[in-house]
Formats: C-alpha cells, structure tokens, sequence
C-alpha cells in the first residue's frame, strides 16, 4: 500500500505557524545527535537595478558525533537518545499529505530530503511513526555565512519568534544558544525585508532577539 502521509521534522522558520499552510498542525518534537548551524547558502534572485544576485544563508543541521554520514543515503539511522544535552535540537513535527510533499520540496530548494528513525527523537506521546522526514543542505549548497552570502535579519526574527510561540522565552533562549555559525555576517534588512516569508513582530520582542543574537555573537566558539 501506498504511504498517504509523511511526517517532517521542522527546526527553523518551519517552527513559526506563521510561514505554514492553516491546516497543517504541529507538534513539538526533539532530535538528538544533530546539531543545527547557519550553512545553507541560497542563491537569491537578480536585483534588478543593480543587476546584483540577492543571495542569502539560512539554516541546516550537521549531525554531532565522530563517524562520517552520507547525506544522501536513504535512511539515515541515529542509534541511540543517549546524547549530552547540547546536541540535540527542538523543533516541530508535522504530518503532511504525500501530494502536498513536492511544494514543500520546492519551498527546502537546495536540501535533500533525508529520513532519520523515529528513535531519535522524543515524539509526543503517543505520536507513531517509522521514520521522520528532514531536510539537510546539499553539497552544493552547503556553507557557512560571509559577506556574499549573509544571513537575513528578517529570517533570524521569523525563526526566533517561532521558537518564542511553541517553546516560550527558553525556547527562543535555546534556539539562539545551541545554533552555530553565528559569527557569520549578518545584514539587518528590517526595513525591507528580503526574506519571503518575513513576519512583523513587536518592537519588544526585537529588541529582545538583538540582545539574545548580540549576547550569542560575542562568543565566537563555534
């Protein structure tokens, strides 16, 4: 038979309801042993006054332990939950229908689309699931933050305050703490935001993500 549903694992804007069709319903969920890192980078479209490519960098994830993974096998296996506290990463699951899969392939351009088991993952209870989908950045599209490839301020704010809704202020405290490559450049389009599915959010809560982002920056460890 047929499978009729997936279930994909989101661990960045995926997170903030607002950037998801208004059907789709989540759950939050948790991966262990994978890391998330600002290291996928975009190829934006041509500005055209300038004739300039808008490229950007965004989110993936690196899977944390000594042992080299193939991104494109198949069916990623991750062993055991018995993981140190830092590696592991928060985010949400959502069931969605296999017809509706090839618009979210299109949203994830660049990321291969990888299963990782169930086991891995604290799942809500009750929730049954063999494997879960995530999205991984490619060869070609995997790197770090620099000055062609900066990451959006807007993209940083729909993410924070995505976290901030399903995971409250400690959520939004442990996506900024447990994300790496924050040493990156980052370039503040507020006032016009490049990315697509930017959200307005109170001054308060900006500010609040500037100092939690700042507060992060200064320790350039990873």
């Amino acid at each position: 038979m047929s499978e009729q549903f997936i279930t994909y694992f989101g661990y960045g804007s995926l997170v903030n309801r607002e950037t998801r069709p208004p059907t789709e319903r989540s759950f939050p969920a948790r991966l262990y042993g994978w890391r998330r890192v600002w290291g996928h980078r975009v190829q934006g479209s041509v500005d055209a006054s300038t004739g300039a490519r808008r490229s950007c960098c965004s989110l993936s994830i690196e899977r944390v332990n000594t042992e080299p993974v193939s991104m494109k096998t198949a069916d990623v296996q991750n062993g055991s939950k018995a993981k140190p506290d830092s590696a592991y990463i928060d985010g949400v699951i959502v069931q969605l229908p296999i017809e509706d899969l090839p618009v979210l392939d299109q949203r994830e351009h660049g990321y291969d689309r990888i299963k990782i088991n169930s086991n891995a993952f604290d799942l809500p209870e009750g929730y049954s699931a063999e494997h879960i989908h995530v999205y991984v950045s490619d060869a070609n599209h995997a790197g770090r933050a620099n000055d062609q490839f900066p990451i959006l301020q807007s993209y940083i704010d729909c993410v924070a305050a995505g976290y901030c809704a399903v995971f409250d202020q400690q959520g939004m405290q442990h996506f900024v703490d447990s994300t790496s490559g924050w040493n990156g450049v980052i370039e503040n389009e507020r006032d016009a935001p490049r990315y697509p599915r930017a959200v307005s959010l109170p001054g308060s809560q900006l500010t609040q993500i500037d100092a939690l982002v700042n507060k992060r920056r200064l320790r350039l460890d990873d």
